[in-house]
């Protein structure tokens, strides 16, 4: 019957609409012939359908089981299991054994010990690491006895090379090791999923598609620098989601040190010249080594059969990391002149933190405010479901850069728990993953709504008499280009002073 062709949910709704409606389902014609390639003729049940919704139109037709269960071609270990007995559309993994394998945590640090927030939460998770090692910047001072926070032991190991370069430099004595940095916490459960039998880690990835990474600048640049291991390199990992084999990691850091530098000195300028010359350290990708380029490694080697890859655009994946330092890691991102900008805008500093995968209980996720939805069964918080062309609920950026690079602290304060913002109603935008920040707004009093930044600018270049389009200039050029400072002159006629548009939430004044 072509019907087995249809997913068994669908077929149902298909036959209500036919019998409420009679609207009979268009089907495919290669799913129409039968083994000879005959086409198949099939039976008008429109009478039947039509007599079941007169019967059920004042009930639900549907009924319920618990014996049978669609997982929907998910990826599940036996804790994923209900008490269904018939499950349909799932693959059955092993989950991590303490027996088999010992796995390190590995942790980038930069600067106020924002890794404690980690560290304080993590016997309270499910989590299969054995030790723990915190990278921290060779001028830091530590003094904390992390017995007091956590049963795993905790060892600091001081940098000798560059942040990026921590995959590395970590020295892991086990035989895998994970890596995060202190911008999350260890999600309430890590399931790490294994083949049954050969125990082999099963590793998810992402296609290298439009849709999915080559939108994204920063994907894009991932997989072009990892098929200079693998040509055709085509599956992204994200650096959090791969469990490192520490031999295998030692073999391509080697490698990577002799083609890249030692500090990666050589990825762009070696490789690309022309282009690293005029663009320099604005190319938008990263500096070090990833865990794409590590996969991209050992499928070159011909090693790759250590790991069970899996498309994690179709069968899903749940994060082992969540980010709670969101706001944090924006700003520690910032260069300095970037963050004087941002922090001399106080009137622009209205950020919604709107993303779902940051609340890692039901009464957080359905109270947020955001509409995010709950899913009991893997005790995870998403989106609400995109149907057609809705909205999403937090506005699209560009994949971000996995670490700060440039140490900023004489401009931050220390904090340890996660700075949660205000909740704003109303505001529409997605960010996907990865994910992230809307856009600053700015509101008009008067008018009762919101305004662009560049109608904010207009409005006061008049009060002082300059071109708002030497104001915009300055305000909107993105480093990608080199602004010359001799191209606006603002000085007042006068005075014989330049002109300063000074911007807060109750004074503007020219001097």
């Amino acid at each position: 019957c072509p019907y087995n062709s249809i997913p068994y949910d669908y077929r149902m709704s298909q036959m209500w609409v036919e019998g409420t409606l009679g609207i009979v389902p268009k089907l495919a014609p290669k799913i129409m012939l039968n083994e000879e390639g005959d086409n198949i003729t099939l039976s008008d049940n429109r009478k039947m359908f039509s007599k079941w919704a007169q019967k059920w139109q004042d009930e639900d037709p549907y009924r319920f089981t618990k014996a049978i269960h669609n997982y929907a071609a998910t990826n599940l270990i036996p804790r994923h299991l209900g008490p269904e007995y018939i499950i349909h559309g799932a693959k059955l993994y092993s989950p991590w054994d303490p027996s088999r394998t010992e796995i390190t945590l590995v942790i980038s640090e930069w600067f106020f010990d924002r890794s404690l927030n980690l560290i304080k939460s993590l016997d309270s998770k499910d989590h299969p690491f054995s030790k723990v090692i915190i990278m921290v910047p060779s001028s830091a001072s530590n003094s904390h006895d992390y017995r007091k926070y956590t049963r795993v032991p905790v060892t600091i190991q001081y940098r000798d090379a560059p942040d990026f370069m921590d995959l590395c430099s970590a020295q892991v004595s086990t035989d895998w090791f994970m890596i995060t940095n202190a911008y999350h916490v260890v999600a309430n459960h890590v399931d790490l999923m294994f083949t049954p039998g050969k125990f082999v880690p099963v590793i998810p990835f992402t296609p290298a598609t439009y849709p999915f990474c080559l939108k994204y600048p920063y994907c894009n640049e991932i997989v072009r620098l990892s098929q200079r291991w693998s040509k055709g390199h085509k599956q992204v990992v994200l650096d959090m989601d791969m469990l490192y084999n520490t031999k295998e990691r030692g073999a391509f850091c080697a490698e990577w040190k002799t083609r890249n530098g030692e500090n990666g000195e050589d990825l762009y300028a070696k490789y690309e010249p022309v282009r690293y010359e005029h663009r320099g350290d604005t190319i938008i990708g990263p500096k070090g080594p990833t865990g794409t380029d590590y996969l991209a490694y050992l499928i070159r080697e011909k090693k790759d059969s250590i790991y069970k890859m899996t498309d994690r655009s179709l069968y899903g994946a749940r994060n082992p990391f969540v980010k709670v330092h969101r706001k944090e890691e924006k700003l520690d991102g910032m260069s300095e002149e970037e963050l004087a900008r941002r922090l001399g805008w106080s009137l622009m500093s209205n950020v919604t933190e709107c993303s779902c995968d940051r609340f890692e209980t039901e009464e957080d996720c359905l109270g947020s405010g955001l509409g995010c939805e709950w899913r009991q069964l893997f005790e995870s918080c998403h989106p609400p479901e995109m149907i057609d062309d809705g909205v999403p609920i937090c506005s699209t950026t560009d994949a971000p850069t996995m670490s700060p690079t440039l140490s900023i602290d004489e401009y931050l304060k220390e904090t340890e728990a996660p700075t949660i913002e205000p909740m704003q109603e109303g505001l529409d935008g997605n960010d996907p993953d990865t994910n992230y920040h809307s856009e600053d707004d700015i509101t008009d009093e008067n008018a009762g709504g919101d305004i662009s930044e560049v109608q904010f600018v207009e409005r006061n270049a008049a009060v002082l008499d300059v071109d708002s389009s030497s104001i915009l200039t300055r305000m909107f050029k993105s480093r990608e280009h080199v602004f010359d400072k001799g191209d606006v002159d603002d000085t007042n006629e006068s005075t014989g002073n330049r002109l300063l548009l000074a911007v807060s939430s109750d004074v503007i004044f020219a001097q």
